[in-house]
């Protein structure tokens, strides 16, 4: 199996089990007991959303960027990814009349279309600097 097939194959593997995950969380039985967790949560992914965002653009003026790619990756992006899905997950049966769970909303999901354009720019940044299957560093 070549690189490009065995990436491949990787990234659709990912999709599955996050896509299960998902699936998964949305059918357990609602709950209003993390209701608490849902503001600290939806400024974490905002905040990181942004920072991925600005940090991932700043990959092609950096001078040794290839430490910042796996801090991203692993660290900033996911941040802002799933603090905002599990802000949703957190307020999925409520119906959004108060102005603060409509607030929190906002701002996961302005947490994850930054991190997801964050991740967009990373990958970008991967895909035309680096070969399939080279380390950080090389």
């Amino acid at each position: 199996m070549s690189d490009a097939a065995r990436l491949t194959t990787q990234v659709i593997v990912s999709i599955g089990l996050v896509v299960a995950v998902l699936w998964g969380m949305w059918r357990l039985p609602h709950s209003e007991k993390f209701y608490g967790w849902a503001p600290p949560l939806s400024l974490a992914g905002a905040w990181s959303g942004l920072l991925g965002a600005i940090a991932s653009s700043l990959l092609w003026v950096l001078p040794n960027p290839d430490a910042w790619v796996a801090v991203l990756f692993l660290v900033v992006d996911p941040l802002a990814l799933t603090s905002g899905i599990l802000v949703l997950w957190i307020y999925r049966g409520n119906n959004g009349r108060e102005e603060s769970v409509r607030m929190h909303r906002l701002q996961s999901i302005v947490g994850m279309v930054l991190g997801g354009i964050a991740v967009t720019l990373g990958y970008v940044y991967v895909m035309t600097h680096k070969t399939i299957g080279s380390a950080p560093g090389m």
